[in-house]
């Protein structure tokens, strides 16, 4: 896994599947996402091991890829999960998440991704969460709906920081920002990026490929003009 603080308040983790992100909150922190399953050790490690407190833990959807450590993590800290109403049945383990309608091109890169995420066990969602609810961190955030990745996808918009954590809403490619792929309804998704573009972000991040690290409205602007 690799770590890189993206401000002293922001962290990300990486693994060559996917990345999540930590946000300091008074001595201790807040999660967004929880990387693949077998990740929970090496992100509480990353953060300064045995002992270090999380409060909560968002997430921007109920794929395995970012929920996977969620239920380790909760066994570890007690903290509470975070998620919108549309993905609490696929991250409660009640219900499967709808499958991805895969253009061409994602077939093969779908075929060689999916084998690699490990099941995600489930986990209760302690707190459902809806557009524009204020998460009351000291670096608060506000619930952005981006449904289409997932029925109840969300994002995260840092209004003072001007930063965006847009789960797999929105990703990147060779340093450009793209529509997020193997979305459950493609149409929805290309509305939900549109609707983020609009924001007053200065930085990106994404669950997928390099952040957007200085002016990503514009940039996000211009893909969004294309879709």
């Amino acid at each position: 896994m690799e770590v890189e603080r993206l401000a002293d308040w922001l962290w990300s983790f990486r693994t060559p599947i996917v990345q999540s992100y930590a946000v300091r909150q008074g001595d201790g922190f807040n999660l967004v996402d929880a990387n693949t399953a077998g990740n929970g050790d090496a992100i509480l490690d990353a953060l300064g091991g045995a002992g270090v407190t999380i409060d909560e833990i968002v997430l921007t959807h109920g794929h395995e890829d970012h929920a996977g450590s969620a239920a380790s993590l909760v066994e570890r800290t007690g903290a509470r999960v975070l998620a919108a109403a549309g993905d609490v049945p696929f991250i409660q383990g009640e219900a499967p998440a709808p499958p991805p309608q895969l253009l061409d091109w994602e077939v093969p890169i779908h075929a060689q991704v999916s084998p690699n995420v490990p099941p995600a066990p489930p986990v209760q969602v302690d707190q459902v969460l809806a557009e524009g609810d204020a998460l009351g961190w000291e670096h608060d955030a506000i619930v952005v709906g981006a449904a289409g990745h997932t029925p109840g996808s969300i994002a995260l918009l840092f209004e003072q920081e001007k930063v965006l954590i847009a789960g797999d809403a929105i990703a990147s490619h060779e340093g450009e920002p793209i529509l997020g792929v193997f979305n459950a309804d493609p149409a929805r998704a290309a509305e939900s990026f549109r609707r983020l573009a609009e924001l007053e972000v200065e930085i990106a991040c994404f669950g997928h490929g390099d952040p957007v690290r200085a002016d990503a409205r514009s940039r996000l602007a211009a893909v969004a003009a294309r879709l």
